[in-house]
């Protein structure tokens, strides 16, 4: 099996995420080059977006929220993703095999008839329904036998169900009402883990097996059967298996790697159990907060993690906060943040880069 360096890896990765070029794509069909974008912080989506794409604006991602050409729903993780409309049916077939043996499970030993449930629940959610309506609904149907704080994770378990807009929308917080997605289009579980181990590949790749199971939080018994021979086998610099798509863009480690921000939870860092290809194990721990699970927002000098970034607004001054790894700030990182600046806050009548070190 032919082996890549560390750097082969970092590029390949910033190649299919976008990150070496901004791209000239529908928003559509950038999501889907990404497979999916992290949304439980509504802002996050946007500069992502607006770190991959040329001359992006929040209005296209709304617009495709809208139209519904981009889905918002708990996916991978039972955390909230964009996606395609057109790989959603894939992925949320997935992911609610290994959310309906997690909800059985913890409920092994009430009693409960989960495929009336179910049936109630589709016919519920065929029209948009506030939370709050979801939760009495599977109340009225399971009594006390499912605990309320359960309640909207049952539904959640047994339904696939996308957010209805505008949730989602630039900076958009609060309530929020689901739909169930219509059942008929659900393709068979084999066909659907093995779309989105193929999606996670060619944004992500290429990429181990651990990583797979910790992106898309399934079980090997349910991953192993979508590796399949098509695959391409490499090894990493400490010989661990890689797989990846076989004509998957692989760049020579030598190409020039662009300064690029990223946002809390950018898929580009936390999609891997290895992370060490663009996060250095050494700053790891001032990018991921354990106490909470999150993931700050970054910045990438040469294709790795160099520092975090904080924006804040006052008055008519929109400043972005650089706090970086090393004792100086390349000017490229600077004029980027300028840009990431005058696309948070259009109407700021200046804006500024400072760095706390």
């Amino acid at each position: 099996m032919k082996r890549v360096s560390h750097r082969e890896l970092a590029v390949a990765s910033l190649a299919r995420q976008m990150l070496l070029e901004r791209q000239s794509v529908p928003v559509a069909t950038a999501v889907r080059r990404l497979a999916a974008l992290q949304a439980q912080y509504s802002p996050s989506p946007y500069v992502a977006l607006f770190s991959r794409l040329a001359g992006f604006s929040p209005a296209q991602l709304e617009g495709a929220l809208r139209r519904g050409s981009v889905v918002k729903s708990t996916l991978m993780r039972g955390t909230l993703h964009l996606v395609s409309a057109a790989d959603y049916p894939s992925f949320a077939v997935a992911y609610h095999q290994q959310a309906r043996a997690e909800f059985r499970g913890k409920y092994r030993n009430a009693v409960w008839d989960e495929q009336a449930v179910h049936r109630a629940l589709v016919e519920f959610t065929a029209v948009p329904r506030s939370t709050d309506e979801i939760r009495e609904r599977v109340g009225e149907l399971c009594g006390d036998v499912i605990a309320a704080n359960d309640l909207l994770n049952c539904a959640r378990a047994l339904v696939p169900m996308r957010h209805v807009y505008p949730s989602g929308a630039w900076r958009q917080h609060g309530k929020f009402s689901l739909v169930a997605w219509p059942e008929h289009t659900l393709p068979p579980e084999p066909a659907a883990t093995a779309l989105l181990v193929r999606r996670y590949l060619a944004a992500f790749g290429p990429a181990s097996r651990e990583d797979l199971a910790a992106f898309t939080y399934l079980r090997y018994k349910q991953l192993d059967p979508a590796l399949g021979t098509d695959l391409v086998r490499l090894t990493d610099p400490d010989g661990r298996e890689l797989l990846d798509l076989p004509r998957a863009p692989r760049p020579a480690e030598d190409i020039v790697v662009p300064v690029r921000f990223l946002p809390k939870w950018d898929a580009a860092i936390l999609s891997y159990r290895d992370r060490s290809r663009i996060l250095p194990a050494e700053h790891a721990s001032r990018v991921i907060v354990k106490v909470n699970g999150q993931f700050l927002a970054s910045y990438l000098v040469d294709g790795l993690v160099a520092g975090t970034w904080t924006a804040v607004r006052e008055g008519p001054v929109s400043t972005v906060i650089l706090t970086p790894f090393t004792a100086k700030v390349p000017a490229e990182v600077e004029r980027e943040a300028l840009g990431l600046s005058r696309f948070l806050e259009p109407d700021a009548a200046d804006h500024k880069v400072i760095a706390q070190f």
